[in-house]
């Protein structure tokens, strides 16, 4: 059996196809359209990857709100469009069998079946990049509430004056995600224009992936402020492991790739700011294995569970 699986972003559309197994065959990659016609990207996109190929099935991790007993993406702050009937559209289309969930779900099922979670009973994925995204998974399975459990970066925690994406101050990913990392580099770079960040970012926009790139090369500001986010977010973490209790904590996204410079501080904030952290032990803390291919593969093994149950 093979399938294919389709990761929807805010900016990018990353399709793959995969064996049974979930080994990468190919992909192809998409702007993602910001006029409300993603589904016929989504389509043209898997049908110019399958010209000549029979498959199996198709899955599709949208970021936003995902009905996925619907198969319907019903909102997102990135994502263009409201209550698109994706299943039923990209069926038609494609004719073959198509699951919806969202993007942090295929990501979680992926880490956990061949990447960082892979033996965890009780696995929180964390996404860290423009937003904080997340999912849950118990006994292998996702846990999904009524329908949108996970989204952690919405929590407030802080009576912020930075306006989310979501269109609310004080959420958990505008202090502790992409946009406050840039926020502190601005300031940083107003204040020192002369400084190692200034001259590390020189002709260059001041950026998440570009800060982040400055601190792996071993920018010391830029290495600063990397940890500052990890403190922050290890401050909301420390509140989710109270409640959560998971036996371990995987960390994606665009930031969670800088690694130890970003997890030290991480389970530093975690560890001080938990529950009750003089008598219960850390869960391990550990960056992501898959990269950004982790949402692709993971609908694409949702594809191909569903696809084994018909």
């Amino acid at each position: 059996m093979s399938a294919i699986g389709v990761d929807v972003g805010g900016t990018k559309i990353l399709v793959v196809r995969i064996e049974e197994d979930g080994s990468l065959v190919d992909e192809r990659r998409i702007p993602t359209p910001n006029d409300g016609r993603m589904v016929t990207a989504v389509a043209e996109a898997v049908q110019e990857l399958t010209s000549g190929i029979t498959v199996d099935a198709c899955g599709v991790g949208i970021a936003g709100l995902v009905d996925h007993d619907a198969g319907t993406f019903v909102w997102g702050p990135h994502v263009a469009g409201v209550d698109i009937p994706v299943r039923e559209q990209l069926e038609s289309e494609l004719g073959m069998a198509v699951v919806v969930d969202n993007d942090a779900n295929a990501t979680a099922l992926a880490e956990h079946r061949l990447g960082s979670g892979r033996g965890s009973e009780a696995l929180l994925l964390l996404t860290l990049g423009t937003g904080i995204g997340g999912a849950m998974l118990f006994g292998g399975s996702i846990y999904r509430g009524r329908g949108f459990a996970g989204e952690f970066g919405h929590t407030r925690l802080v009576d912020g004056s930075a306006r989310c994406s979501c269109g609310r101050c004080g959420c958990w990913e505008t202090e502790a995600a992409g946009p406050a990392l840039e926020r502190l580099a601005q300031d940083a770079i107003a204040c020192d224009p002369d400084g190692s960040l200034a001259n590390s970012l020189e002709n260059q926009a001041v950026s998440g992936p570009a800060i982040t790139a400055a601190a792996r090369a071993g920018d010391a500001q830029a290495i600063g402020l990397v940890a500052r986010i990890g403190l922050a977010f290890g401050r909301g973490l420390g509140s989710l492991l109270s409640i959560l209790d998971p036996d371990r904590v995987v960390i994606g996204g665009g930031l969670g790739s800088v690694g130890e410079i970003l997890l030290d501080p991480i389970r530093e904030g975690a560890g001080r700011d938990r529950y009750a952290a003089d008598h219960t032990e850390l869960p391990p803390i550990v960056a992501a294995e898959l990269g950004e291919r982790a949402g692709a593969v993971g609908a694409g093994l949702m594809a191909l569970g569903q696809a084994g149950d018909r």
